[in-house]
């Protein structure tokens, strides 16, 4: 288990008065936030919303400071929603879940203190949004404190696809991300801003942990590779796998999965929840999956099991959710092993990212057939 240093830190918290009525002028506006050197001109890309816009990303990166104060990764979001009125609310704010919190401060879904590495800053604060169809995502504005990565990019770009079309990236220097992609979606407008406060904490922070950075962006490399080496061939194999999964998941309804480590222990298991929180994609199962297994397993040496009720029942990117997918393609499990017939969208998917596909033997037929 990696072992990381923390510090204490204090959440503060910003009331922003954004009431507009019918004459902008007649109401008063915060013009600045002192803090982070952040103006309500900043935000003029997005019009009557930079007021929504200057409120997410003080929202983020107070998150984001809360957590380099904890010695966590300092990458945090935040989404706020601007009624017709001109009222904000805040409707969510997350921060990366890598480095599990303090004593006493240990945030769902991490009760046990592991981590849970598929929260990034976005993820975590999308996760909180109980049903994400019930939200008017064209008067939102959604902030995220860094570059996006791209299992980042992917649920983003699904709420893209629910109305979302204003983006703010905070720091988009420091590191290498996705932020053009998302930039190029019909209708969508990003501001990019260099804030200095949140690059030196992510500077800072890459440069004191660096292997911490590393694994936030799965880039360190597998060590033991046996199990995932033996399993193509090892029928006996595949079929444990799927049985000590399922045998960690309640009764399966749609979706199950669960993340096997070399040792051949089920890490973290979850069923799919998409369907009692409005789709949402952060609950999709091999994306939770991959979360309740904990930081400190590596997914690159690991095998990821997914289940479906129908044994050997097609399964394209849609079913394994636009979360997993990113979630795949960023993490790149050493396998993904599975009683369906994996549709031809999401085993190329799997294939660019690099992610060898094991379908269970009794399930082969059908799936050839399916193809």
């Amino acid at each position: 288990m990696v072992q990381w240093s923390r510090s204490e830190g204090e959440v503060r918290t910003t009331t922003l008065d954004a009431s507009n009525p019918s004459n902008s002028d007649s109401v008063e506006r915060p013009l600045a936030d002192s803090s982070f050197g952040l103006q309500l001109s900043d935000f003029a890309a997005f019009g009557e919303f930079a007021a929504a816009g200057l409120a997410a990303t003080t929202a983020a990166l107070e998150r984001a400071g809360l957590s380099y104060g904890q010695s966590r990764v300092p990458i945090a979001g935040a989404a706020v929603y601007m009624a017709p009125a001109g009222e904000l609310t805040t409707l969510a704010v997350g921060n990366n879940g890598r480095i599990p919190a303090p004593p006493g401060q240990c945030e769902s879904p991490d009760p046990d203190g592991k981590g849970y590495p598929t929260d990034h800053g976005e993820t975590a604060t999308i996760r909180q949004i109980t049903d994400v169809a019930a939200v008017d995502w064209n008067r939102v504005v959604f902030t995220t404190s860094l570059n996006p990565c791209i299992m980042c990019n992917r649920t983003l770009t699904h709420l893209w696809t629910l109305g979302l079309n204003k983006i703010v990236v905070a720091d988009v220097s420091t590191f290498e991300g996705t932020v053009d992609t998302l930039k190029a979606l019909e209708g969508m407008t990003v501001v990019e801003l260099d804030n200095p406060i949140d690059a030196e904490w992510m500077t800072t922070f890459a440069r004191t942990y660096p292997w911490d950075w590393s694994a936030d962006i799965g880039l360190i490399p597998p060590s033991d590779m046996r199990l995932v080496q033996a399993l193509p061939k090892d029928v006996a194999l595949q079929a444990a796998l799927i049985d000590a999964v399922a045998a960690a998941l309640p009764e399966l309804e749609t979706y199950g999965a669960g993340v096997v480590t070399p040792d051949k222990k089920v890490a973290g298991a979850a069923l799919d929840q998409r369907d009692s929180h409005g789709g949402n994609p952060t609950f999709s199962a091999a994306m939770m999956a991959m979360g309740r297994a904990g930081s400190a397993v590596n997914l690159r040496e690991s095998v990821l099991v997914l289940l479906v009720k129908e044994s050997g029942s097609v399964l394209d990117v849609a079913g394994f959710g636009s979360s997993s997918r990113g979630a795949c393609e960023l993490f790149r499990p050493g396998t993904l092993l599975t009683n369906a017939s994996i549709g031809p969208d999401l085993r190329a998917v799997l294939s660019e990212a690099g992610v060898p596909v094991v379908e269970r033997e009794d399930t082969r037929s059908s799936s050839n057939s399916a193809r």
